[in-house]
This record gives structure tokens, sequence and C-alpha cells, in this order.
């Protein structure tokens, strides 16, 4: 069954999943008391709770384009059937 993807859904679902795993990254890191060695991907983030929340939309970002292009490029190469049609 080929089916056509929502682009948004994907694009939110690699937003929320994207964030969340910088989370519980950054917070391991506070937790253990050293340096998070990914920060430095994530211009403007820093060892500060601001510098965090910089990471994390960073992250939130990248998901949501990751999410949306993984969506547009099945849709454009899968060639979805439109609903309705066996």
């Amino acid at each position: 069954m080929i089916t056509h993807l929502d682009t948004r859904a994907l694009a939110l679902a690699g937003a929320a999943v994207f964030a969340l795993v910088n989370t519980l990254c950054f917070a391991i890191y506070a937790i253990a008391g050293r340096p998070d060695p990914w920060m430095e991907l994530f211009l403007g983030s820093g060892p500060t709770v601001s510098g965090w929340l910089v990471g994390i939309a960073w992250g939130a970002v990248m998901g949501a384009l990751i999410g949306g292009l993984v969506g547009v490029f099945y849709n454009r190469l899968a060639k979805p059937v439109p609903a309705g049609r066996p």
C-alpha cells in the first residue's frame, strides 16, 4: 500500500523528538557535571539555561526540517495513489 504522507505531521513529530533528545542529552551532561561535546554544533548554545534552550530550539528546527523533507521526498518518489483508488 503506497499512501500519501502528511508532511506537517512528520515535521511536528520530528521537531518534538529532536527537542526531547536534546533535552535528555543536556540533562545527562548537567547531572554528570561535564561539558556537552555536542553543544558546539548548536550556534549560540552554551552551558547555561538560555544556552540549553537555544540548543533545544536548534534540535527542534532540525527535526522539523528532516521530518518535512522525509515526507516531501517520499511523496515525490513513491508516487502515492490518490485516496479512493486501489
